[in-house]
């Protein structure tokens, strides 16, 4: 599941399951190392950052995030996959930083 909102929090798109308060949203956009963030109701723990992106983790989901200049991009999956998520919200990413988002 992954999803596509502005740095306020409001969801501007998703796809699966996700459901995210404007709240939860608001706090995505500011993730940092250490940070506990809860999506569609399980708390993540970010616990690093490479590049761009944020990764964090719950048993065996992890979470990526990939902050831009007016939105956010963040997926949850296997954690054994993180590596095809962000290649997948990295292909939105690079066009969405191209018009200045």
């Amino acid at each position: 599941m992954a999803c596509i909102a502005g740095v306020d929090g409001t969801q501007w798109g998703k796809k699966g399951d996700w459901k995210m308060t404007k709240d939860e949203g608001a706090k995505l956009a500011k993730a940092s190392q250490g940070s506990m963030l809860p999506i569609s109701g399980v708390k993540y723990m970010i616990v690093n950052k490479s590049g761009d992106v944020f990764f964090g983790i719950k048993g065996d989901n992890a979470l990526v995030v990939y902050p831009l200049k007016k939105c956010f991009l963040a997926a949850v999956g296997p954690k054994g996959n993180q590596g095809q998520l962000i290649e997948e919200i990295g292909k939105f990413a690079d066009s969405l930083s191209k018009g200045g988002y």
